[in-house]
């Protein structure tokens, strides 16, 4: 394979050159604790998943807000073992209760 005039057998690292972005482009660092701190905005995310019936998009909203928050507390909260509260964040497949009691229990801790 070649790239750029350089065979991978006398590939460097070093000789890469960094790519310069124009004026017009930015790049953003996402933090998903700010997203997560603004209750109105998870719910309208889960809300429009679910009125789209967008089961991947409505789980990772579920998954990075488990994802950043304190399981243990999430577990005393929602009364579920903690192996379920770990399963969920992990993105295994969970039935609705343990949904609505995860879902309550964040409620309760916002």
């Amino acid at each position: 394979m070649v790239f750029k005039g350089y065979s991978m057998k006398k590939f460097n690292p070093k000789t890469i050159k960094p790519i310069n972005l124009t004026t017009k482009e930015k790049i953003y660092k996402l933090d998903p604790k700010d997203f997560f701190k603004h209750q109105d905005k998870v719910v309208q995310a889960l809300s429009e998943a679910l009125l789209e019936g967008d089961k991947e998009a409505f789980q990772e909203v579920i998954i990075g807000y488990m994802n950043i928050i304190n399981k243990d507390k999430l577990a005393r909260i929602s009364k579920l073992p903690i192996a379920t509260i770990r399963r969920v964040a992990a993105g295994s497949n969970y039935n609705i209760e343990t949904l609505l009691k995860i879902t309550a229990a964040i409620n309760k801790a916002a």
